[in-house]
């Protein structure tokens, strides 16, 4: 069971946020829902799931249209921002410097200024001895490929297996549910803090633009 799901919480309204990214979108409809939901974790606790429950239990869930345990993981067009741009800091139920995102799969993962790249193959993620899903992780390189400068920026996506889902669902396997399946990725960001010789290739001004998306305080509005 998802951490989540033990938690009480009281719905609050949302309040317009005043920033540079008023340009993400929460999705309507079943399994989102446009007013932010204030949860109070208690002390020491953190929303922390697992790759495997975080497909089962919210991506799956969020292709399906069903309810979320929590609605708290927002819907944003991930890649068409840089890494500081994003709303790292609104996430408040996670490690500092972290963050989890709904958004849309695209072969498109170029920056205004870098580039987001691959790391190794997808790794099968179980649930059992069944393949729920795939995790596949990028790092965040300044500058143009492929001469970029690494990042301290780290993005774990988390695709739901379309022959898990077409089973739990009793489809047949076929372009409408690969279709379906491919509709939403799950992803986890984190700003990776490095050591000093780590960041001699990057500039100052990144720097000091990286370290406050991830860990300044979330900005009150009245």
């Amino acid at each position: 069971m998802a951490l989540l799901d033990i938690v009480s919480y009281s719905q609050q309204t949302s309040a317009t946020r005043n920033n540079n990214l008023l340009a993400y979108s929460i999705s309507a409809g079943r399994g989102s829902n446009q007013d932010d939901e204030e949860y109070n974790l208690p002390l020491g606790y953190r929303f922390s799931p697992r790759g495997n429950e975080l497909i089962t239990h919210y991506l799956m869930k969020k292709i399906s249209g069903q309810q979320l345990p929590a609605n708290i993981i927002r819907e944003i067009d991930l890649y068409a921002f840089d890494p500081h741009q994003l709303p790292i800091s609104e996430f408040k139920y996670g490690k500092p410097g972290e963050a989890y995102f709904f958004t849309r799969p695209g072969k498109r993962r170029r920056t205004s200024s870098g580039y987001w790249k691959p790391t190794g193959r997808d790794l099968p993620i179980l649930s059992g001895k069944a393949i729920v899903g795939f995790k596949r992780i990028l790092i965040f390189y300044e500058g143009k490929a492929p001469r970029g400068i690494k990042s301290p920026w780290v993005v774990h996506e988390f695709r739901v297996n379309p022959l898990y889902f077409s089973a739990i669902r009793r489809n047949k396997l076929d372009e409408d549910v690969n279709a379906k399946v491919e509709s939403y990725i799950a992803c986890k960001i984190r700003y990776k803090r490095q050591r000093q010789s780590d960041n001699c290739g990057t500039s100052s001004k990144t720097q000091k633009a990286n370290q406050s998306a991830a860990e300044s305080p979330l900005k009150e509005t009245l």
